[in-house]
Order: structure tokens, then sequence, then C-alpha cells
């Protein structure tokens, strides 16, 4: 089976964004429930309140996105 996707650039060039980056996009959450399973298993204590476990989490989501050139729709 085969399939072809037209995009009419630059009117769907969101679109286009999305299709493209839909692998990466889905390695990045494998790559946090990664991140969430090592800190629960190995690491359990080594915050100090969830809010700083957050943080951690939300800084490794902003790497990971800048490492595969990720980036939140406007």
């Amino acid at each position: 089976m085969k399939s072809i996707l037209v995009y009419n650039l630059p009117e769907d060039e969101e679109l286009f964004a999305v299709a493209t980056k839909a692998m990466d996009w889905a390695l990045l959450a494998w790559d946090i429930e990664q991140e969430l399973r090592n800190l629960i298993k190995y690491n359990p204590k080594e915050f100090e309140t969830g809010v700083s476990a957050l943080e951690h989490i939300r800084a490794k989501l902003a790497d990971i996105m800048d490492e595969r050139g990720l980036q939140f729709p406007p």
C-alpha cells in the first residue's frame, strides 16, 4: 500500500510540520516516559517536592524538544 500526502505550501505549512514530525513527537513521549520510569524506579526520593519534580520534567521536555527540533505551535 502507498500513500501520498499533498500540501499546498506555505498555506499548509503547519499541517506539513505535523505530518513530518509525528515520529519525533512520539519519540519525545517515549523519552519522557522513560525519564519518569527511571526516576520512580531508581531515584524515588530525588526531589523534595512535587513542584521540583515537575520542574525537572519540564526542563527535560524542553531539552528533548530542542534536540529534536520540535516546538509547540504558536
